[in-house]
């Protein structure tokens, strides 16, 4: 079944309202570029369709495996690179939602006016775009509960020792809009095994650094850092299971104070 994939970059009306059209075009090549080389990684790339528009980008992939893979290695991607606080810095948010169709948009010549071409997002489309700009604040990858299944919630799985947890969940604390539809959960893209967390916890607080100067950078970063802690907390949860050698055998979604999940 063919998934939607849609990608909102964030930064470039700032850079807009300063004037900066250089940069923000310099921000659009970046961003095209990350999708097109992660995209031109995977297995299945010649049977990804879609289209990047400067700050957006739509891609109908052939499963929900390839979106999910696709997108959790385009947001790591674009967390992990900058190393400094002078390289350009993506932020960006993103849903997965069926899709129905097998384009983005619709483009047909006016009927009267012929040489007026007019544009209509697929249904599919106006269901990711209704959930992007419904207020989600952070660089969060939310996914429709309905694509989610039990053999892929395994194949995602993270695993922490003899423990792990499923990436897939509806968090606990961190904020949803109040007009986001609550059959959306966040994909947690980047959760990973106790010795690569490390990894993505350091950048966090060197983006928080980086972006101490600019407002609107810094409400990204302070959102993300919200979702961050969480996703902390349930790592740390099931390490300390792990340690204390709780021989009871996991459930498979086992919910705890702290917002863990075991499998």
């Amino acid at each position: 079944m063919p998934v939607l994939l849609y990608l909102d970059l964030l930064g470039a009306d700032q850079r807009w309202r300063r004037q900066q059209a250089a940069e923000a075009q310099a921000l659009f090549d970046d961003f095209a570029d990350l999708v097109l080389d992660t995209v031109g990684s995977l297995d299945v790339a010649d049977q990804v369709v879609g289209e990047i528009d400067s700050d957006q980008a739509a891609l109908i992939c052939p499963s929900i495996e390839s979106a999910l893979a696709v997108s959790r290695r385009i947001f790591r991607r674009a967390w992990l690179d900058p190393r400094t606080s002078d390289e350009l810095r993506l932020w960006m948010r993103g849903v997965i939602t069926s899709g129905d169709e097998e384009v983005v948009r619709v483009i047909a010549a006016d009927e009267e006016l012929p040489k007026i071409r007019r544009t209509s997002a697929t249904s599919s489309t106006m269901r990711a775009l209704s959930a992007l700009r419904s207020g989600l604040r952070g660089m969060r990858l939310l996914v429709d509960e309905s694509l989610l299944n039990d053999p892929l919630r395994g194949l995602f799985r993270v695993p922490l020792g003899r423990l792990g947890f499923i990436p897939f969940r509806r968090m606990n604390f961190t904020p949803y809009p109040d007009n986001l539809p609550r059959d959306w959960q966040d994909f947690l893209w980047m959760a990973d095994t106790q010795a690569e967390w490390s990894n993505y916890t350091l950048r966090m607080k060197q983006r928080m650094m980086w972006s101490s100067n600019d407002p609107i950078e810094l409400t990204e970063a302070a959102a993300t850092q919200a979702l961050f802690h969480e996703v902390d907390a349930i790592v740390q949860s099931v390490v300390r299971k792990n340690m204390m050698g709780d021989q009871r055998p996991p459930t498979r979604r086992e919910n705890t104070a702290d917002g863990s999940a075991e499998a």
